[in-house]
């Protein structure tokens, strides 16, 4: 694991802890304890990517009174805690539910780059921003390119008479839909859903399935493929998240690196996604590059026999999104693990019935 030195300083002093003090706290708390000049070195901006043992992870912990990953920047500060002595700026704590899945993301992408899940949160709406408003953008572009192509076709005699007349009523109301809906800056391509346009639009049974595509997904899909680079990122095709009111699409990050971490094992992989097993607890010494097959059975070990019994055609089916969106939503880890259980009797009884009824 890795501790984010500006957090270690900052705990530190918010508890009106010295080096010294808080040394001689980590050696009553976890015997031998860590040395002041170890903590000297933590806190030093350069260590931000240095390995530290598990030891020295724990004692701190315990003299801390935090958990693990507060000292790496992968969970935020107490709401206890005030905003650190040298910055200027009023910080708050936001609370958010995430998937299981999503704080792997997290996790990945600090293994790829180096930036913590706070430095990405406080980055997030300058990305979200500059994606929103150049997918606008190449809206913007294209309905200038269809204009264009109108106009050239507008000057072939005879082009929009007889059978035409209606298709031209028809493309006009879909720009005019389309630039009001530019104008409101609707990612999503609601305001082209609404009744106004809809019934008038009366050309399509649908413009778009809603469930499948939208402006910004669609943007999304385009770039993901222009970038041409699966494996760090790859944006699914298929039915939008169900966890966001299908707006957004199912996403993969840092892919290859998962499936390396997990040594091409799907219930290994299974473990990290779900939740039940997380980067920073696998111990350092799996970590290391020969260590894959140990590494995998650590993460198989973490997850639930019901789980291993999905089979992975049934993968992305209506219980496996369940498992990828509640766990982050159940208070308790036992309340899931309660909800496996009855699915899985749930799912015996079924199969029982049914064989019956065969017989």
């Amino acid at each position: 694991m890795k501790i984010d030195p500006d957090r270690l300083r900052y705990l530190r002093k918010n508890q009106k802890l010295s080096l010294v003090k808080l040394a001689e706290k980590t050696k009553r708390v976890n015997s031998p304890g860590i040395t002041e000049k170890t903590i000297q070195r933590l806190e030093v901006p350069s260590q931000q990517n240095t390995a530290v043992r598990e030891h020295t992870i724990e004692s701190l912990v315990k003299a801390l009174n935090v958990e693990p990953g507060v000292l790496t920047g992968d969970l935020p500060l107490p709401e206890s805690d005030k905003a650190p002595p040298d910055d200027n700026l009023e910080r708050v704590q936001i609370g958010a539910q995430i998937a299981p899945k999503t704080r792997l993301a997290y996790d990945l992408i600090k293994r790829r780059y180096g930036i913590s899940a706070t430095d990405i949160i406080n980055m997030a709406p300058l990305f979200f921003v500059l994606l929103a408003e150049d997918s606008l953008a190449q809206r913007r572009k294209k309905l200038d390119e269809a204009k264009e192509a109108i106009g050239r076709l507008e000057q072939i005699d005879g082009f929009w008479h007889g059978s035409h007349a209606y298709g031209e009523q028809v493309i006009y109301e879909g720009i005019e839909a389309e630039e009001e809906s530019i104008a409101k800056a609707d990612l999503f391509g609601e305001h082209l859903l609404d009744d106004d346009h809809y019934h008038r639009n009366a050309f399509f049974d649908e413009p778009f399935d809603i469930t499948k595509e939208n402006p910004f997904v669609h943007y999304l899909r385009k770039l993901a493929n222009e970038l041409a680079i699966s494996g760090v990122v790859d944006v699914d095709g298929g039915d939008l998240n169900m966890a966001s009111n299908f707006k957004f699409p199912h996403y993969d990050i840092c892919r290859e690196e998962l499936d390396h971490i997990a040594n091409d094992s799907l219930d290994a992989k299974r473990a990290l996604e779900t939740g039940f097993a997380r980067l920073s607890e696998i111990p350092e010494e799996r970590m290391a590059e020969d260590a894959g097959e140990e590494r995998a059975k650590w993460l198989e070990e973490r997850l639930p026999d019901i789980l291993k019994k999905i089979p992975e055609k049934e993968k992305g089916n209506v219980f496996a999104k369940f498992i990828a969106t509640s766990i982050a939503t159940s208070p308790k880890g036992d309340e899931m693990k309660e909800a496996l259980e009855k699915f899985d009797s749930q799912k015996t009884n079924s199969e029982t019935d049914k064989e019956g009824d065969d017989q």
